[in-house]
């Protein structure tokens, strides 16, 4: 009788913790790394610091990416060349790893990781942010942030879009909707960075 008893109330004393390693078994997968599900979160997660970070825009940027987001888009990898940074494999047009997401998600996400990477390594160099090629991404975002290149909603966003392309890199399972998903909230970091390559190199 004493057991019970005392089970019952370590399962009362410590129930939050205990649904907590409840609902974070259901979301690992072992082996293989994240689930549908943790995915699913970091989703939602990046979803909510883009709303943030299109709220922390003045309204003359949003208005300008409103009205020439098409222009700076397909100019992208011409303004790159011209102002000797690296170009984008995909010219900034997300819709390219869509094609690619039909048949392999993963790849995608690797592809739009390399993509961003490029973007904020051109982004540090613009704001002339010292950094070797070969140190880890990680730490060449912090420094934006620390420069005043990035904002701290920005920081926390491209951390989330990179956790959710490692997991996929390492063999989460992950569908090509939710990469669709991704591609559209990620189209939050790209307008930004083609407003400052506009705006960071007149003339």
């Amino acid at each position: 009788i004493i057991w019970p008893i005392t089970v019952f109330i370590i399962v009362l004393i410590y129930r939050k913790a205990i649904l907590r390693l409840i609902n974070r078994a259901k979301k690992i997968e072992l082996p293989g790394g994240l689930s549908l599900e943790a995915i699913e979160d970091d989703i939602e997660e990046a979803k909510e610091l883009a709303t943030e970070i299109k709220s922390e825009r003045t309204q003359e940027v949003q208005n300008f990416i409103d009205k020439e987001g098409i222009r700076l888009e397909s100019e992208a990898n011409r303004k790159m060349i011209e102002n000797g940074l690296k170009v984008s494999p995909s010219g900034l047009n997300l819709s390219y790893y869509k094609g690619i997401a039909n048949s392999d998600p993963r790849l995608a996400l690797v592809g739009l990781r390399i993509d961003f990477e490029l973007m904020l390594k051109n982004l540090a160099k613009g704001f002339k942010v010292q950094f070797d090629e070969k140190e880890p991404i990680s730490k060449v975002i912090t420094k934006l942030l620390n420069a005043g290149a990035i904002t701290f909603k920005q920081y926390e966003f491209i951390n989330v879009i990179f956790r959710i392309s490692n997991s996929a890199a390492h063999g989460a399972e992950i569908s090509k909707w939710q990469v669709y998903e991704v591609l559209e909230i990620g189209q939050v970091l790209v307008d930004d960075y083609l407003a400052w390559l506009d705006w960071g190199f007149k003339k």
